[in-house]
Formats: C-alpha cells, sequence, structure tokens
C-alpha cells in the first residue's frame, strides 16, 4: 500500500518548490522541462507512487490540498484497518458529489422551475387576454 504520509510531505514540498520556482526564488537557470526532471529525481516516491497528483501540482497553480489531505487521510484509515475501502470509497464520493453535482442539480432544477412557472405564467396571461376578448 503507498504511504500516505511520505505522499503528504511529498506533494507539500513539491508545491512549495513549484511556487519558489515559478517565483524565480530558486531553480532559476531551469526551464519547465529541466525542473520537472529535477523535480522527478528529488521527489522519487510521489511520481512513481502518484503520478496524477505530481503533474497536477506542477501543472496547475490552485491545488486543493485540504481535498488531497482528505483522500489521504481515507487512505490512511484504510491501511490502519479502521475503514474499508468500499466506505472509504463512498464517503469520498458522497463528500465531492455534495460539494460538485448537487449544486449544479440544484441549479438545473431552479432553472426548469423558473422556465415552468414563465410558461405557465404566459398560459395565464392569453387565458385573461382570450377571456377579455369575448366580453366584448
Amino acid at each position: 500500500m503507498k504511504d500516505p504520509d511520505k505522499i503528504w510531505e511529498e506533494a507539500n514540498a513539491l508545491k512549495n518548490d513549484r511556487y519558489k520556482w515559478k517565483m524565480g526564488l530558486n531553480h532559476k537557470d531551469c526551464n519547465k522541462e529541466e525542473f520537472v526532471q529535477k523535480m522527478e529525481k528529488t521527489y522519487k516516491y510521489l511520481k512513481e507512487s502518484s503520478s496524477t497528483i505530481f503533474n497536477n501540482i506542477i501543472d496547475e497553480d490552485n491545488i486543493e490540498m485540504d481535498k488531497l489531505k482528505y483522500m489521504l487521510d481515507m487512505m490512511r484509515s484504510m491501511g490502519e484497518k479502521k475503514t474499508t475501502y468500499e466506505h472509504a470509497s463512498k464517503e469520498v464520493g458522497q463528500r465531492f458529489a455534495d460539494e460538485y453535482i448537487k449544486p449544479l442539480v440544484d441549479k438545473l432544477e431552479n432553472e426548469k422551475k423558473e422556465k415552468e412557472n414563465m410558461e405557465q405564467e404566459k398560459n395565464d396571461n392569453k387565458t385573461s387576454i382570450e377571456e377579455l376578448e369575448e366580453v366584448d
């Protein structure tokens, strides 16, 4: 099993090194390719065990480390037999569904209701006009 503490440690250090490189504070002589090669050697465990995390930290400015920590905490719980893969998977899935999917579904439902209300209002107005015309 992968070591969540080692992944967390290297991910934080890589993020810090990347920031310093981007700000021109270290590895000033490196272009991106050279910097990546150095980081692959420095953070070999992260690159080999979690290449997606490694690549995301290299390529993105806004890595949400709190989400990474949460997932690594779940991995640690599985390693310590405090939870099962199935339970951890469901919990992680539910958390991210609540954060990302639920707001989208709510927005779509609200837009649908607004559209239905506007259609109903049009129909009500049309009916009122027809009733007025009949009175004349």
